[in-house]
């Protein structure tokens, strides 16, 4: 019973994150989009808010992180890329999922004293772009040229996701999955 309403807290608190931002989020709203009583907070995440938020990046790398290296893995540059800003779509397009990305969330909103977020943060997008590179790698890029895509290609996945919001739609993604197809075309 614990570990689930542990892990509810932790996807619920992903939610928000997207949602809110993670610093419009606070941890009470958290328990309770959970069903947790707020006593329990601090009983499954000691540390606060900052814990949480580090327990939500690790679920989210280990959703999407994975995804994107066997995409990678197994495509060439641009059916890769298309298969990731497509999946990006699926779950942006859900109802009940707001558009954004935890991640993203988390590096906007962490504060100077939270270097630890910030930190998570960049090894998390650093995995998510080499995952990318080494497909362009593989692929006859040179490292530059490969290392300036994959930036593109995370960069252009979290600025359409601000867009699909913005617009209320993911036509965004697929906006940017033609811009970088052409300039993986080179």
């Amino acid at each position: 019973m614990a570990r689930d309403t542990r892990r509810r807290m932790i996807q619920q608190a992903a939610l928000l994150f997207r949602g809110s931002g993670y610093a419009g989020t606070g941890i009470r709203e958290v328990a309770e989009a959970a069903g947790a009583h707020r006593g329990v907070i601090y009983h499954h995440f000691a540390g606060g808010k900052a814990e949480l938020a580090t327990e939500v990046l690790a679920y989210v790398d280990s959703l999407v992180g994975p995804a994107i290296e066997a995409v990678c893995a197994t495509e060439e540059p641009v059916p890769a890329m298309r298969a990731i800003l497509a999946a990006a779509a699926v779950v942006m397009a859900g109802e009940d999922h707001p558009a954004g990305c935890a991640v993203a969330a988390v590096t906007l909103g962490a504060g100077p004293d939270e270097p630890a977020l910030r930190s998570a943060t960049r090894e998390i997008f650093d995995r998510w772009q080499q995952a990318f590179r080494d497909c362009l790698w593989r692929n006859g890029f040179s490292g530059v040229a490969a290392t300036n895509l994959a930036t593109l290609l995370i960069a252009g996945l979290e600025g359409a996701l601000v867009l699909c919001r913005a617009e209320g739609t993911t036509e965004p993604l697929a906006r940017v999955a033609d811009a970088l197809e052409h300039a993986l075309k080179r």
